[in-house]
Order: C-alpha cells, then sequence, then structure tokens
C-alpha cells in the first residue's frame, strides 16, 4: 500500500497556527452521580456528594493554564456499595474532550473508566486540597485531573503534559504506599498504578508524540489543508504501531487512545482513496475489529 506506506515514514510539518492560548479556568467539569445501588438510608448522607465534588475539580487551580480553552470534562461515579461507616465503593466514567481548530465538532480526548474506587466520604467535612497528605478521595479526584490536563497539554505540544503527569505520579505513589485498592500494579485489567507509569516511560513516549501529531497536526489541520491532514494522522498510528512492537500486550496507554479515537478514525477515514487503511488500523488495534469492518464495507 504505497500511499499509507509514504504517509507513515515521512514527517510532516503543519502548516497553521493555532487558536491564541487562553488564560482560563482549565477544566469545566460535570459530575454525575449514581445512587441506585445504595440504600435508602444512606443516601441523604450523600446528598451533598455530587456538588462538593463538582465543586472541589472547577474550583481548584491545577496547574498552568491549558494552551486551548478550558478542558471539558465528564466525571460520572456509580456507587457500588456501602462497605462502612462513612465509607464505599464505586466506579468512575472519566472523559475529556477538546474543540477542533475551525469546526462545530468535539473530539474525545480521554474516555476512562476506573472499576476500584474505595473512600470516606463525610457531608459535613468539606473536601480540601493538600498534595503533601493522602485522602482516598481528593486524592482519587487529583489524579484523575492531572491526567486530564497532561493529556491535554499532550495534544498542543509533542510531551508538555509530562509536568502534569509527574504530579499525578506523585498521587499514585503516595496511594500505592497505602497499600489501598486500585493504586497497586495489576496482572490484569486496568489500573491507575500501570496508566501513569506507562505514561511516564519512555517506551510509550512515541504514544505520547501521537497525541500531538493526530490532534494538532491532524485534526485541527483538516479545514485547511485535508490531505496534510490525514497523512498526520496516518504518520501518528505509525508511531503507536512501533511502539507497540516494545510494549507489554497488557498495556493500557495505546488501549485507551483507541477507546477513545477508533470510531473518529473510521469517520475521518471513509472516503481515503486507500481502503486498507482499515487493514492497518486493524493490525495496530484489533480491539475495534468491529469498527474497521464496518467502515471497510460501508464503501462496497
Amino acid at each position: 500500500m504505497n500511499t499509507l506506506r509514504s504517509a507513515t515514514i515521512v514527517v510532516l510539518l503543519l502548516l497553521l497556527a493555532p487558536a491564541s492560548p487562553v488564560s482560563a479556568q482549565q477544566v469545566d467539569v460535570t459530575v454525575l452521580v449514581n445512587y441506585e445501588a445504595i440504600p435508602t438510608t444512606n443516601k441523604d448522607l450523600l446528598r451533598d456528594f455530587e456538588n462538593d465534588v463538582k465543586t472541589y475539580l472547577n474550583n481548584y487551580n491545577w496547574g498552568p493554564g491549558s494552551p486551548g480553552d478550558k478542558v471539558k470534562c465528564t466525571v460520572n461515579v456509580f456507587f457500588q456499595s456501602v462497605i462502612g461507616d462513612n465509607r464505599y465503593s464505586a466506579q468512575v466514567f472519566i472523559g475529556s474532550q477538546r474543540e477542533i481548530y475551525k469546526s462545530a465538532q468535539s473530539t474525545a480526548v480521554v474516555r476512562l473508566f476506573d472499576g476500584l474506587w474505595e473512600f470516606t466520604y463525610m457531608k459535613t467535612r468539606p473536601l480540601n486540597h493538600n498534595p503533601n497528605t493522602y485522602d482516598d478521595l481528593t486524592s482519587f479526584l487529583d489524579f484523575y485531573m492531572y491526567l486530564v490536563m497532561g493529556y491535554d497539554f499532550d495534544t498542543y505540544e509533542r510531551l508538555s503534559g509530562t509536568p502534569l503527569f509527574q504530579r499525578a505520579a506523585d498521587v499514585a505513589s503516595q496511594g500505592r504506599s497505602t497499600g489501598e485498592k486500585g493504586w497497586q500494579p495489576a496482572t490484569s485489567g486496568y489500573s491507575r498504578a500501570q496508566l501513569i507509569d506507562e505514561l511516564m516511560s519512555t517506551t510509550f513516549q512515541p504514544v505520547r508524540a501521537a497525541s500531538w501529531y493526530y490532534h494538532f497536526a491532524g485534526l485541527d489541520s483538516l479545514a485547511l489543508n485535508r490531505d496534510r491532514a490525514t497523512k498526520n494522522i496516518l504518520y501518528a498510528v505509525q508511531l503507536i504501531a512501533d511502539a507497540k512492537k516494545n510494549a507489554d500486550p497488557r498495556n493500557v496507554v495505546i488501549k485507551s487512545f483507541f477507546e477513545a479515537k477508533a470510531k473518529e478514525l473510521a469517520e475521518v477515514f471513509a472516503d481515503y482513496p486507500d481502503p486498507s487503511v482499515f487493514t492497518f488500523f486493524a493490525s495496530v488495534d484489533p480491539n475495534h475489529q468491529q469498527v474497521w469492518d464496518e467502515a471497510r464495507n460501508r464503501r462496497k
């Protein structure tokens, strides 16, 4: 496939200037909480939980202003059970998105599902940010906000999210030292420890660099030079393919990339002249084989 091969081995520079950076509140978080699994007697104790979490996330200064507009983020909390006095277990979805340059559309940047959060919440105790002290509720929130910010920064400038990821790593280190669930390395499935270790690893730096090619040099350029943009997106996927050769098959970073991007890739390349591009995508991301097959079949 000559078109794809040439696109994936040539680094193309992008001739566009992004919208001017703005100094703004870094995050705009929507918090949704599902209490259905909690006994009625406990629900009153949690009536302020959603608002407390939303206020905590939106009012704290998480670092330098985002290169783009404030980062839009969704945090969906699904309470699972009451495991002690004022202590709960929950599953959480964390998603973020950013606008595409000169487009009315947005693109998903992060889509993560954490199935193992145990924490203490008391409606009479305010949520305070203290980076020097581990707290099973606020440290969890801190970790994911630093991740969201780091991922967002990487889309605008290669590896510029490193300082934010380092803050997340510091939080994870505190959590790991407590021995609490969710912070420990896992032999299978998702774990916070594995995700941040991979993001800080040189093995996965090409995946983080690919985020810039995909977003800034790719999606942001579609309206200006579609051919150049699609070549940069293909180069991003090739970077991930190369990194995958040296990565543990159980990795989280590559899988999470395609969890956010598979359907979008299929749409961007719906009219691409070489349909074998979907075979290439499937070779890098077999977990979304159905997406690639459906995109290929729509061309017939």
